[in-house]
């Protein structure tokens, strides 16, 4: 019965902890500092033109990747989660694996195909089918296809 109670709390305490994974609206106008105490440490930290962006990626049990926005000064402009259709459709063939990346983020979870040694980035995304976004690279870095496959946590309900 212990045991029981200790995986109870343990999955509730992880069940909790999921819904700080996205930003807060209480981040606009805050500062770097304040968005990774809420967030914790971003996996990368991009300088744009008009000042940086830190990236969330959330897999590989996570269906989302957030981009939070800072201006110049280092405030939070905004924010967005960006594993949606619109920007997979901006993926194509010929495009460089880091380009998709600075599109969607980096994906944490991939897997090897064929004798030709690609590799196969996953995306999970939030949809009512249990679809992943998957973009296949080939070792020289370039996208050399993209396309949807199932959630293996779908089983064979598909």
């Amino acid at each position: 019965m212990r045991t029981l109670l200790k995986w109870l709390c343990l999955l509730t305490g992880v069940l909790a902890g999921c819904t700080s994974f996205a930003p807060s609206g209480g981040l606009i106008g805050q500062d770097r500092t304040a968005v990774i105490a809420d967030m914790g440490p971003p996996s990368r930290e991009r300088q744009l033109p008009s000042g940086s962006r830190l990236e969330y990626p959330r897999g590989p049990f996570g269906k989302s990747t957030y981009f939070v926005f800072l201006d110049a000064s280092g405030k939070v402009i905004g924010w967005e989660n960006v594993l949606k259709t619109e920007n997979f459709d901006k993926i194509t063939a010929g495009m460089l694996g880091s380009e998709v990346e600075f599109l969607i983020g980096e994906s944490k979870s991939s897997f090897g195909v064929g004798f030709q040694n690609h590799r196969v980035w996953n995306y999970p995304f939030h949809n009512s089918i249990c679809r992943v976004f998957q973009v296949e690279v080939t070792p020289e870095g370039k996208v050399d296809s993209t396309g949807f496959g199932y959630a293996p946590e779908c089983g064979s309900s598909w």
